[in-house]
């Protein structure tokens, strides 16, 4: 007896284990059986024939019904539902912190302590938000998926059932040879639930080497779902190209991101590897600022310098190519990467011919990166970054406060669980002076507000005079404009007048000499005019004779009586 014939028996023997596939099988056959008498007919009646080919149609389809995956968890179902279910409104829309514009204003007029604490809360709140919000995405991804997987297998068994009417007896020879193999490997725990069995039915040629490939003993359901054979391969393809700008910017970190993870206690490991943008300085040509790619190797512990709010300890040793330098992270902008700089990058390595990473590492990077920022922030995380932020933040502020206050209360609760009444009198004093200085703090920081508000009402008077200062100037301004010839040339050449030094004091001793020799030579004209009318009298005096005229000007009485 050949070994076909020996499996033929086996499948008609089958165990009782294997009735609920034998039946679906048993059923096929029928149909199948039916199907070949019909077709035999075909030569008599082509009416006949038609009509056999719809009824065969109809038996087809209800023998698939008898078997259907889908049907049993309800894929479409699910899919609906999913559809259809609204998603979670976002609690706080406004910058991840606010309801609306009023809900801002009146947070900010809170006091400082009742403001950060409610501040706190609503982050904790948008943490958990976010992470219910990442499970629905990848829910609705997976349902999505097995929709397709559904779908491809209906579609398969379709093709199947209908090559294995069309083909013969071959056909269902094979077809049958391949549901002994899997119920075999079923029982012996080596069967693997692969998509590409559901082609088995159409390949009987190639049946071993297919039934070979299938089974993989290192895959299996460990990640709690298989992908398709094609998301596969276009994965790999997706992986063998070479990484792009954004591949880089994904694993690029920023002042922002410092600012808020600086103080997680595995801060320097995470940050190892990723790439930033770092500012040189500005352009002496445009006056822009200057920025370049670089790949952060590790974190330095050296002399603190503020960050702005905080103040921090921590450096960037970065690399670009096998350039070295340490920078403070405020450097680092939180703009993306862009492409003359990413160049600039790419050129610095090929010029110590160094490799850039591989897209693998790069995905890898960007995973561990979405795993640091979105842990969940459990007691002991909190009271290392309170530990790690109050090296360099002594000063009680807003935010220290608010986690040293929670991380208190938290000891102080699992104290009093444990019923340690030394740890509860110690935790409960604390919390206590805590508490107390947040009072002082208070009334200190409203007088602080009550002299900010005086200097803000004197620097804005002081801003509104010097307003109308300039706006005076700029009045004369355009009226000494306006009396300037508009025809002439702005761009001639000034004509210049040299100036003597002292001009002033030189004009006015000219004017002195000259009025001095101006009266200087009115004496001597005087002088010679009283010269002359002497010379004269004398002249006179002379030629008329003196005495005659001393006579006649005396003017003489003479009265004579008749």
């Amino acid at each position: 007896m050949s070994d076909l014939d020996e499996d033929l028996l086996a499948l008609a023997e089958g165990d009782d284990g294997d009735e609920d596939v034998m039946v679906s099988s048993k059923k096929r056959s029928k149909n199948d059986i039916a199907g070949s008498k019909k077709r035999m007919l075909m030569d008599d009646d082509d009416e006949d024939d038609s009509n056999d080919d719809e009824d065969n149609d109809v038996e087809d389809s209800e023998g698939e019904d008898d078997y259907n995956p889908g049907t049993q968890y309800d894929f479409e179902g699910n899919d609906d539902g999913s559809g259809d279910e609204q998603e979670e409104r976002n609690p706080y829309p406004l910058e991840g912190k606010y309801k609306d514009e009023e809900d801002r204003n009146r947070i900010q007029d809170m006091p400082e302590m009742e403001r950060e604490t409610l501040l706190f809360e609503r982050s904790q709140e948008m943490q958990k938000y976010q992470e219910r919000k990442v499970l629905r995405q990848r829910a609705k991804s997976i349902r999505a998926q097995q929709q397709q997987r559904q779908l491809q297998k209906d579609s398969t068994k379709r093709s199947s059932g209908r090559s294995t009417r069309t083909t013969g007896h071959s056909e269902l020879r094979t077809s049958k040879l391949s549901e002994l193999r899997k119920q075999r490997a079923k029982k012996s725990g080596n069967y693997d639930y692969s998509e590409s069995e559901e082609d088995e039915s159409d390949q009987s040629d190639n049946y071993a080497e297919s039934d070979n490939d299938d089974y993989d003993p290192h895959h299996g359901h460990k990640d709690g779902f298989s992908d398709h054979d094609n998301e596969v391969k276009w994965a790999e393809e997706d992986l063998d190209r070479d990484a792009e700008l954004e591949d880089f910017n994904k694993v690029k970190i920023g002042r922002s991101f410092v600012a808020k993870f600086c103080f997680y206690p595995d801060f320097a490991e995470r940050v190892q590897a990723c790439y930033g943008r770092v500012n040189i300085g500005l352009d002496k040509h445009t006056g822009l600022p200057m920025y370049r790619m670089v790949k952060i190797e590790r974190v330095f512990l050296q002399k603190p310098y503020s960050m702005g709010k905080f103040f921090t300890n921590q450096y960037f040793g970065v690399t670009q190519g096998k350039d070295r330098k340490v920078f403070q992270m405020n450097y680092f902008s939180d703009g993306p990467i862009t492409q003359p700089e990413f160049e600039r990058y790419l050129n610095q390595m090929a010029k110590y011919d160094m490799n850039k990473p591989s897209l693998y590492t790069l995905n890898n990077k960007a995973k561990e990166l979405f795993n640091f920022v979105s842990q969940p922030m459990t007691m002991k995380l909190t009271d290392q970054i309170v530990r790690n932020r109050m090296v360099f933040n002594k000063k009680l502020t807003g935010t220290n406060a608010v986690l040293e206050k929670s991380v208190l209360k938290d000891k102080l609760q699992y104290a009093k669980d444990t019923n340690n009444e030394s740890a509860v009198a110690k935790y409960a004093a604390q919390l206590k002076n805590l508490e107390k200085r947040m009072s002082s703090y208070e009334k200190h920081h409203e007088n602080d507000q009550t002299g900010i508000r005086k200097l803000g009402a004197l620097t804005s008077k002081n801003r509104k005079v010097n307003m109308d200062k300039i706006r005076l100037a700029e009045n004369v301004r355009k009226e000494d404009s306006s009396n300037v010839d508009a025809k002439s040339d702005p761009f001639s050449r000034l004509k210049t007048r040299t100036k003597i030094y002292y001009q002033e004091i030189q004009q006015e001793e000219n004017e002195k000499a000259m009025e001095l020799a101006k009266q200087k030579h009115q004496e001597q004209d005087k002088e010679t005019q009283e010269n002359k009318e002497r010379q004269l009298l004398l002249a006179k005096f002379r030629r008329l004779g003196g005495l005659e005229e001393i006579v006649s000007s005396i003017p003489f009485k003479i009265e004579l009586g008749f």
